[in-house]
């Protein structure tokens, strides 16, 4: 190796001790590793491309508003774990922009019918099953070794919401009558789930401020979400892919064991209790799928309506 030559490698290894519970949730990886074929079929919920030290990761489920379901999240894991080889062993990409396909949606969050057919599961088996469907997409803070920018060309909801979060940097559309960041998990019924509360409050929002966005369930527009700094940019809806990939392409001038070297440190203090809030989360959402009403707020959102929960019990 030349002197002064820093390996990419041991810039981002995973860490023993405190993130033995994140190996556990998201695999070994040299175990993990496959082959990968750069151009992904086109019947795949997850596509990938790089362009200029930049890699695109894309959501394709444009029909459903590119909602998550435990199939997505199969591909999008796998994707991110065979990939692991080329962020670890050489510098050709610097920063990755994940976005939704299309321009009408990021993400609309899980899969409503799915979450309706967990009420038929044991407690013990809806934790074991969320704890995997949110791993399957927060794997990238601990696999990517790069910047994560999230293109919200358009409503981010729910799950949705939290794996925006999730990314490093956020661009947004600027249009201040449409979401681009919705927590609507106490309008559906069940409390916020994929470590939602835990991203907000480790955004530089304050307890109080967080509360209230999930509490209410409470949409924020470009615009608002870029007042409370949970947004880096915001520009017209057309111009936000290029505008993230504009960032990214920045960023990747940039001297890569450096960034490489921020991002790792930014996440493991971000990251310190994430696993334990993503358990809680999980048992939390369990309970509520065990409920006899579990479904009345699903239907109330299918319905676009105003849900009414005065004859509800709190047991």
């Amino acid at each position: 190796m030349p002197k002064g030559h820093t390996c990419i490698s041991k810039i981002f290894r995973p860490l023993g001790g405190r993130q033995s519970r994140w190996q556990q949730a998201f695999g070994d990886p040299n175990t993990r590793r496959r082959t990968f074929a750069s151009t992904p079929s086109s019947s795949s919920l997850v596509s990938w491309s790089v362009q200029d030290k930049v890699g695109t990761i894309e959501l394709h489920s444009q029909k459903t508003f590119n909602a998550l379901t435990v199939e997505m999240g199969k591909e999008f894991r796998s994707l991110i774990h065979q990939l692991e080889p080329e962020f670890h062993e050489s510098s050709n990409i610097q920063a990755v922009v994940l976005c939704g396909e299309g321009d009408q949606a990021f993400s609309a969050g899980g899969n409503l019918e799915w979450l309706q057919s967990l009420h038929n599961n044991s407690v013990h088996a809806n934790v074991d099953w969320m704890l995997q469907f949110y791993t399957s997409f927060l794997c990238l803070r601990q696999k990517i070794p790069v910047p994560v920018i999230a293109a919200l060309t358009g409503p981010a909801m729910g799950a949705g919401a939290c794996l925006a979060m999730a990314c490093d940097l956020r661009v947004a559309c600027d249009d201040a009558d449409r979401p681009v960041l919705g927590f609507p998990f106490s309008k559906l019924g069940i409390p916020s789930g994929m470590g939602g509360l835990y991203l907000l409050q480790h955004s530089g929002l304050t307890t109080a401020q967080a509360n209230e966005i999930l509490m209410l369930g409470k949409s924020l527009t470009g615009p608002e979400a870029f007042r409370l700094g949970l947004v880096n940019r915001t520009v017209p809806k057309d111009e936000v892919k290029n505008e993230a990939m504009a960032l990214a392409k920045e960023i990747a001038t940039k001297h890569p064991v450096a960034v490489r070297s921020m991002i790792r440190n930014c996440r493991l203090e971000q990251d310190r209790g994430l696993m334990d809030a993503l358990h809680r989360d999980a048992y939390a959402q369990a309970m509520c799928y065990a409920r006899e009403d579990w479904g009345r707020g699903l239907q109330v959102v299918a319905q676009k309506r105003e849900a009414d929960f005065d004859d509800y019990h709190s047991k």
